[in-house]
């Protein structure tokens, strides 16, 4: 199996651009921002914590999207490179179903994470200026909807993998299935995300 074969060049370069944007939009307008600016929001979208304005609290929410996108696109690596060798032309269509719909699931949730977190970055700016703080509301209601549509989305996938997930254990129970083992080094970097996800949330800025 080869990666590209499950690759959406359109997709990809969504993901791209709305993860790569915020950094350009915060570094614009950084030395416009106050001396205060805020971390975590209410689930009314009212700023929940303030903290001091540094390149950690200003740059949070993007590096938290980076990581999130590097874990996402290592699963559906692993699901595309690893899958078990087929056994029979039945087998191999099932195997074919789940595969596609696997990395059809990890680029939904990519694509949901980078408009998500790529219009959540933007609060920086909406709520700390007051020329633009008529749209802190709608970019909220933005980002609640693609939370809602992610969601709905991620059950749908999960529900039909498990639909054939479930016809592949039946038909061919014996046959093995990929695991990971600490001698693949992407188990490392899915790691290293684990322990950076907290530690940019939690972290003072």
């Amino acid at each position: 199996m080869r990666l590209r074969d499950y690759t959406n060049l359109p997709l990809e370069i969504f993901v791209l651009t709305l993860t790569v944007l915020p950094f350009l939009l915060l570094a614009y307008f950084y030395p416009a921002f106050p001396d205060r600016v805020p971390l975590f929001m209410k689930l009314n979208g009212e700023v929940a914590v303030w903290g001091e304005k540094s390149l950690l609290s200003v740059f949070r929410v993007p590096l938290l999207a980076v990581i999130t996108q590097i874990v996402c696109f290592l699963m559906k690596y692993e699901m595309v490179q690893t899958p078990a060798a087929a056994v029979s032309i039945d087998h191999s269509k099932l195997q074919e179903c789940y595969l596609s719909l696997s990395s059809s699931m990890w680029d939904w949730f990519r694509a949901t994470v980078a408009f998500k977190m790529g219009a959540e970055s933007l609060h920086t700016v909406f709520l700390t200026m007051p020329r633009y703080h008529f749209l802190s509301q709608p970019i909220f209601l933005v980002t609640a909807i693609i939370a809602l549509l992610g969601a709905a989305g991620a059950i749908l996938y999960l529900y039909r993998l498990l639909l054939v997930a479930r016809e592949l254990k039946k038909q061919f129970p014996n046959v093995s299935k990929y695991r990971f083992h600490f001698a693949n080094p992407r188990l490392w970097a899915l790691i290293a995300c684990a322990i950076a996800y907290p530690l940019l949330v939690f972290l003072p800025g």
